[in-house]
């Protein structure tokens, strides 16, 4: 039986060789005719990988176009996304880094071209800072009131981002309408983070984006326009004498209730001690304010002339 077997397929063994291969071409001019290789173009985004904790990525090119190669009937089984292109970023350094970028796709495509092979990819540590707060009231109360004081929920806020960015915030600031309230009112106040020239930084986290402010309004209150004290005390040292005092401003308009602005014909600077100095006093001091008085700001600049004594002849 078995020598049957092994003899039916010895006989004519060379040509029964050449019909299988000819099948095989056949076969083979067939599919080509039938469904072709084709080229095609595809765009897909960038993605990374083992990308590094604590740093921001930046990239020059966020997307890429693949020129690829398949028979035509694939092209009919597969969407875009099955095509990926990705960067490695496992031994990225901080800083611009040249990067490769590697495709992903899917069985029988071929890439035969990436629009962009290498892109610039840039790594910037991350970090944060607690800052205070910089409240700015625009506008008016309403006739008749003033506003006493404001109370922020919070006094501080932090801010996130690259290192470049955050070492670039000087403030963050807020900003406090009054719109006429003659009553205290609470509004919740955007914190914005400006450079040295007031521009927003961008690329900057603040949290919290917002806090809430109270803002506690007198009512039944009057203008005056009052000068300013310098007080002092104590004695220039031997042979020196005050020639004098002078305050920038020289007067204040306050704000408070009629009858105490009615007993107020001036506000004395805090005591400035000039024991044993034998030169000018210059320096920004506080006002002595009473409670209830509401004043544009509470510091000024004082000037205290010290003069030698001339001797005589």
């Amino acid at each position: 039986m078995m020598n049957s077997i092994q003899n039916l397929f010895r006989r004519n063994l060379p040509a029964k060789i050449m019909a299988i291969i000819g099948a095989v071409v056949m076969w083979g001019f067939v599919m080509n005719e039938q469904n072709p290789s084709v080229n095609s173009t595809i765009t897909v985004p960038i993605y990374t990988m083992n990308a590094p904790e604590g740093y921001q990525v930046e990239m020059e090119v966020r997307e890429v176009t693949l020129r690829v190669r398949a028979p035509r009937a694939s092209f009919t089984s597969v969407k875009d996304d099955d095509f990926k292109a990705y960067v490695d970023l496992a031994e990225a350094t901080e800083g611009k880094n040249d990067i490769k970028v590697r495709t992903v796709v899917p069985q029988g495509f071929e890439v035969l071209e990436v629009s962009v092979p290498h892109v610039q990819v840039t790594l910037e540590a991350l970090m944060e800072k607690v800052m205070s707060l910089d409240i700015q009231v625009t506008g008016n109360t309403g006739a008749g009131s003033a506003l006493e004081r404001i109370i922020p929920d919070k006094d501080s806020a932090k801010i996130t981002g690259p290192r470049s960015a955050v070492s670039k915030v000087a403030r963050l600031v807020g900003y406090l309408p009054l719109a006429n309230n003659t009553t205290d009112f609470k509004s919740k106040v955007k914190l914005t983070p400006v450079d040295s020239d007031g521009n927003i930084v961008g690329s900057v986290v603040v949290v919290p984006q917002e806090i809430e402010i109270t803002a506690k309004i007198m009512n039944g209150v009057e203008k005056k326009l009052i000068p300013i004290k310098v007080v002092y005390s104590g004695t220039p040292g031997r042979k020196f004498v005050v020639a004098g005092t002078a305050v920038q401003p020289e007067r204040l308009e306050v704000i408070g209730k009629k009858d105490q602005l009615a007993n107020m014909n001036e506000i004395n600077t805090e005591m400035i001690s000039i024991d044993g100095v034998q030169e000018d006093v210059n320096k920004e001091v506080n006002l002595e304010l009473p409670d209830g008085i509401i004043v544009p700001s509470k510091r000024v600049s004082v000037k205290i002339s010290i003069n030698k004594v001339l001797q005589d002849k």
